[in-house]
């Protein structure tokens, strides 16, 4: 059994702002932005537009299987066909939870040739081989977050995980992880 942080939609927004502040405030000129997809897509966008940059791509990458997870080493299954040479480039992901991820992204954008590659994060859990250069909260225990494009996958896999069939069931078991929720969401889940 492990315990879970669920995010709002608010907290995203707020997480975000956080986070190009720090950005801005290291004085780092951010001329391209790669999404780590899927969990850094939302983050991603929202600070291309905080940041006011225009080049915004996307590297499909695969570690995480059902919730909590990690179904193998990570690797990269969609990489940047594009070029990013003499840029300052960020790359942003959701959470630096093993570290794996961030890092081979990392070297994949270092090999194009961009002048200057940094990585930013919502979370950064202290569990992680790799420290990004910015992340809004520092984690020192480990949970699995929730982020809210991801609410129903994630969910889904914990009432799965615990091969729960009833609407009552996955109430209980979902407080067990920390989680309240919507029980519109919880019985769409269980029905679905």
């Amino acid at each position: 059994m492990f315990k879970c942080h669920l995010y709002t939609w608010k907290d995203i927004e707020n997480l975000c702002i956080k986070l190009a502040e720090i950005i801005k405030s290291s004085g780092f000129q951010v001329d391209a932005i790669v999404a780590i997809a899927r969990g850094g897509w939302v983050p991603a966008r929202i600070l291309a537009d905080l940041l006011g940059v225009k080049e915004l791509y996307s590297v499909k990458t695969e570690h995480w299987g059902i919730v909590a997870t990690i179904t193998g080493k990570a690797k990269i299954t969609q990489p940047l066909s594009v070029t990013l040479d003499g840029k300052n480039v960020l790359i942003v992901d959701d959470v630096a939870d093993t570290g794996e991820t961030i890092k081979i992204v990392k070297d994949h954008v270092t090999s194009l040739k961009a002048k200057d590659v940094r990585t930013a994060v919502l979370d950064y859990k202290k569990t992680s081989t790799f420290v990004p250069d910015y992340f809004a909260i520092e984690m020192d225990s480990w949970k699995w977050i929730i982020y809210p494009w991801s609410i129903r996958e994630d969910l889904k896999g914990l009432i799965t995980k615990k091969g729960i069939k009833s609407f009552d069931e996955a109430i209980k078991a979902l407080k067990e992880f920390d989680i309240e929720i919507d029980n519109d969401i919880v019985r769409e889940i269980i029905e679905g």
